[in-house]
This record gives C-alpha cells, sequence and structure tokens, in this order.
C-alpha cells in the first residue's frame, strides 16, 4: 500500500472519532446552536500557530485568496453538517455527505486540477458512491437532504481548493495560511448581530458553568476540554489527509472517505451497546444486513479503485 493510503486511513479513522463527539456536542446541549460549534471549530485553528518556526512564509495573494476561499467552503460544510447530526445518527448522515463530496470533488478537481483518472475508476467510483448512499438508507426528509447536499458540495469544493494550494505553496506554508484563513472566517461570523449574540451568549454561559452536565446520567463533561480535545483530533485527521493530497490524487483521496463509515458502523455495533447514554449510535437487527450489504458495497469499491 501506497504510503499516502495509509496517511487517507488513519485520517478517516480519526475524523469518525471526530463526528461522533460532534454529534455528542451539537446534541447534549454542550454548545448552545451549530453556529456557535462552527465558530468555536473554525477560530481555535489559530492553534496552527505552533508551526510558524518550521519555515512559514508570506503567501502570494493568489494563495490567500485560495486559502480564504477554502476556509469558508469548510466553515459552509460543517455548520450544514453539525445541523443535519442534531437530527439523525453519524453513520446516517456522514456517508451522504461524503458521496456527495465525492461527486463534488471529482467535477470540481476536473475542473480547478485537470486531473485524470483510471479507466476503472467509473466502476469503482459509482460502487463506492451506492454503498455511501445506501448505508444511509434514504430516510431523511427534504431539508435534512438540503443540509446533507450542501455540506457535501462544499466540503468537496474545499478539499479541491487545499489541493491547489498545496501545490502553490509548501506543505508548511499550505497547512498554516489554511488554518490562518479559518480563523479569519471565524472571526467575520462576529460581523453578524445575530451570530454574534449566540455566540457572546454561549461564552458567558460557559464562564459561568465550565462544565457540561449530562442530561441522563448527571456526569459532568468538561466543555473546554472536550471542545478543544475534539479539535485536537481533528487537526490531526487533516494532517494525516493534507500528507495524502500533496501526494495523491485529490478525488480518490475524497472517495476513501468511505473507510470512515466501516468505522462508523464498528462503533455503531460494538460501543452502542455498552454506552448507550453518551454514544447513540446504535445499529438495529432489521438495520444490520442492510448495513452490512452497504459496508461491503464501499469495501467492493475501494479494492475495485486500486485493481
Amino acid at each position: 500500500m501506497s504510503t499516502w493510503l495509509l496517511f487517507v486511513v488513519i485520517g478517516q479513522f480519526l475524523f469518525s472519532v471526530v463526528v461522533l463527539v460532534d454529534r455528542f456536542i451539537v446534541t447534549k446541549g454542550v454548545v448552545s446552536k451549530p453556529v456557535v460549534y462552527t465558530f468555536y471549530v473554525s477560530f481555535l485553528s489559530i492553534f496552527a500557530i505552533v508551526a510558524l518556526p518550521f519555515g512559514v512564509t508570506i503567501p502570494t495573494p493568489a494563495a490567500l485568496l485560495i486559502s480564504i476561499i477554502a476556509a469558508m467552503s469548510y466553515a459552509i460544510s460543517i455548520l450544514f453538517l453539525y445541523q443535519s447530526l442534531r437530527g439523525a445518527n453519524a453513520s446516517e448522515v456522514v456517508p451522504v455527505v461524503g458521496g456527495v463530496s465525492a461527486i463534488s470533488a471529482f467535477i470540481a478537481s476536473s475542473f480547478l486540477l485537470n486531473e485524470q483518472l483510471p479507466g476503472h475508476f467509473l466502476l469503482g467510483f459509482t460502487i463506492l458512491v451506492a454503498g455511501m448512499l445506501l448505508i444511509s438508507h434514504f430516510k431523511f426528509t427534504a431539508r435534512s437532504l438540503l443540509f446533507l447536499s450542501g455540506s457535501g458540495v462544499f466540503f468537496g469544493l474545499s478539499t479541491v481548493v487545499t489541493k491547489l494550494l498545496l501545490q502553490n505553496e509548501t506543505f508548511i506554508n499550505g497547512f498554516f495560511w489554511s488554518r490562518m484563513a479559518n480563523v479569519v472566517v471565524a472571526l467575520c461570523f462576529l460581523l453578524i448581530p445575530s451570530v454574534f449574540k449566540s455566540i457572546r451568549e454561549d461564552f458567558l454561559h460557559s464562564r459561568k458553568e465550565k462544565h457540561h452536565t449530562h442530561p441522563t446520567t448527571g456526569h459532568k463533561t468538561n466543555k473546554i476540554v472536550l471542545i478543544v480535545g475534539n479539535k485536537i483530533l481533528a487537526a490531526m485527521g487533516f494532517i494525516c489527509t493534507l500528507i495524502a493530497l500533496k501526494s495523491g490524487n485529490t478525488t480518490i483521496v475524497n472517495a476513501l472517505s468511505a473507510t470512515q463509515y466501516i468505522f462508523l458502523l464498528i462503533f455503531a455495533i460494538f460501543f452502542g451497546r455498552l454506552m448507550p447514554e453518551y454514544f447513540e449510535e446504535t445499529v438495529h437487527k432489521h438495520e444490520f444486513l442492510h448495513k452490512t450489504l452497504a459496508t461491503g458495497l464501499i469495501v467492493i469499491g475501494f479494492i475495485i479503485l486500486f485493481i
């Protein structure tokens, strides 16, 4: 297996953990609204300043513009994702987002990167996307599908634009300035009066109540540790993805997000029963065959892509 493929798998494992914690945060009242959590997640990219001593240089105006476009696309995609996670399981939401994202990246990379794919890619890609859609078993409302589709489209665009940035900058520069662009976009959220009010109220509440009390168990969780810790995991996953994007094919890297759904299904089967009060991802008996078949399609698509 190529090294960049290994980084994809590691990154998707980390992202599968992150999205489960994300769902806990947006459904258990850890933050007041998805837009508030989007602000926190984007602003916490400021910790990328630790990369300054490792060769960060002043980028070109074009690189700055690309970074801002990538950051805006990313912020919109996670906002839509958090909205979707409030009403459905991560193992159902994320596959649809990933399927749309893969298609979005395929189209965007054709125009922006002029990437050529192998002849057998279309078959593997089709089976992979079919598995992604099947695992969600099409039970979403029109409103939910709108959020899911929007999240996928903007996430795919963000991936391709980030690849474009990495083609014109060093790895460390691409990482640093793409993260700083996230901070700029987060600060722009404060310019929207209603969003600023929500963020301010959540921040003031956090200063008074540093711990979040679980509504079912009564257990207390440190809100700051939970959010920052999850952001660290996301950053590690992002670095793995950046490494893969730097060396590999954008559409294939994006399509291999399918491995995340396998991890989510495993979590749902084994941990849903062990910690149901925290881990709401469950697979009922009537869904087991359905989701197993879908996961099988994902694995087959994965194999066909690299025959």
